[in-house]
């Protein structure tokens, strides 16, 4: 494996191993935290009780009877949306891992997967206020007197998740452009 001058990664045996060991293990981490996500959000939509479920929503004022199995459904099917986008995308960054994990660290793939672990980040990050909204309206028609409630919010952690998106979108970029660079200075030697 060629290694520049002012390159780190992987410059001895023990490095290459423990990047290939972090990597096997943040491969099994991903899809881990993919499972535990979607198990999770069945879960909680079929467990919590109403009133809870109202506060959490920011839906104002207390639900006068408790939403039926058929508005729980429902209100899954919203939040999978946001959530579809998070696990393919926690799917793509556990297929990045792989390669790392193969030992392929300057190959298309892993700029690939890490492009798309970005998309889908942004995906996520846009669709949550919207199926939040979606769902303050759902809720507020099912459980509460006096008509339907719009809940919209947008706060500091959906900024972040714009500003990591787009992070991890330019270094796969990087990765990308610095792959074409090697393979156009191959071509020369």
């Amino acid at each position: 494996m060629a290694v520049t001058a002012g390159s780190r990664l992987a410059r001895t045996p023990d490095d290459r191993a423990r990047i290939v060991r972090l990597s096997s293990l943040m491969s099994k981490l991903c899809l881990a935290v993919a499972l535990i996500l979607t198990g999770g959000l069945v879960v909680y939509w079929l467990v919590t009780p109403t009133e809870a479920v109202f506060q959490q929503a920011g839906i104002p004022g207390f639900p006068v009877v408790e939403i039926g199995i058929g508005v729980r459904v429902m209100a899954i099917l919203i939040s999978a949306v946001p959530l579809g986008c998070l696990v393919w995308g926690l799917l793509q960054a556990g297929r990045c891992f792989d390669a790392f994990a193969a030992g392929n660290f300057f190959t298309a793939e892993p700029a690939q997967r890490l492009r798309a672990f970005a998309i889908a980040i942004l995906l996520s990050t846009i669709l949550k206020p919207v199926a939040g909204a979606a769902l303050s309206v759902l809720l507020s028609g099912a459980g509460r007197a006096g008509g339907r409630t719009l809940v919209l919010t947008v706060g500091s952690d959906t900024l972040m998740a714009l500003v990591f998106a787009g992070l991890i979108a330019v270094i796969a970029w990087v990765m990308a452009q610095a792959r074409t660079l090697a393979d156009e200075n191959a071509q020369f030697v």
